[in-house]
């Protein structure tokens, strides 16, 4: 039975994709994900992390769910996942995707939603969906080029064919690759980094990123103000500016690791 395996450590939580043998996307995947997400928020969490058990990140969607379906069927299970995907980009803490062995199709367009994705050695990717006369239903497709550049997003989504994780890493798709036995290690200490810091700030990068890529970077300077603006009243900003003052540029930066955030 597929499910999300839930585990918090301290201000992150870590979200664990669990359907052997292949962590295949179905109604249980994508309900166990959101509920993940939304009990996050609640909790307070300043930081997730994506992942999976098994041998592998996921193969993509069970198969069994594309035979036989009409138009109308295929939009209501397809607005119904692409909430998965609003959930994780519109979460206000960044969202790290730890992926290995293989990250196909559904799998993919998860890790693309995510903000950081970090990969193991010897990890192969693809957008596979053409190979069944299909497209990507989950936005691979236009997330890819945001990160790559329309020529490359088209090259893997027409071609399904399989890519290294140094050749995503080249083409400036994902961030890291670490060994593959220190493939959570390294993630779960990312994201405790990223959650020691100011998540205030880090919520309005988000934001602002994202709304330039809706709408270009002229429309997203003057969203600037809208986004960036409040953090002056935030505990974080005022707290890191009085210190910065008392210590001087060059101690503060030095101790930087030990300035506590309170993501307020």
């Amino acid at each position: 039975m597929s499910e999300i395996k839930y585990a918090a450590s301290g201000d992150v939580v870590v979200l664990s994709l669990d359907n052997p043998p292949t962590n295949l996307f179905d109604d249980g995947i994508v309900a166990g994900l959101r509920s993940g997400l939304h009990r996050a928020r609640e909790e307070g969490a300043r930081a997730v992390v994506i992942q999976a058990e098994g041998q592998l990140f996921s193969g993509g969607a069970d198969i069994h769910l594309f035979a036989d379906r009409s138009t109308v069927s295929a939009r209501e299970m397809f607005e119904g996942a692409m909430k998965v995907i609003a959930d994780i980009e519109d979460a206000p803490f960044p969202v790290i995707a730890a992926v290995h062995g293989l990250c196909l199709a559904a799998g993919l367009e998860i890790a693309l939603a995510s903000d950081l994705i970090i990969a193991a050695e010897g990890t192969e990717f693809a957008q596979v969906e053409a190979r069944i006369g299909a497209t990507t239903f989950l936005g691979g497709a236009y997330r890819l080029a945001e990160r790559c550049g329309s020529a490359r997003a088209l090259e893997i989504v027409f071609g399904g064919e399989q890519y290294t994780a140094e050749t995503f890493e080249r083409w400036n798709i994902i961030n890291r690759i670490v060994p593959a036995e220190n493939l959570r290690e390294e993630a779960l200490a990312w994201a405790q980094r990223l959650a020691a810091g100011p998540t205030r700030a880090h919520a309005a990068s988000k934001r602002m990123v994202q709304h330039s890529l809706a709408h270009g970077p002229r429309e997203a300077d003057r969203f600037v103000l809208d986004a960036a603006t409040p953090l002056f009243e935030s505990h974080d900003m005022q707290y890191a500016v009085k210190l910065l003052l008392e210590k001087g540029t060059r101690r503060f930066f030095a101790e930087y690791d030990n300035v506590v955030f309170e993501g307020k």
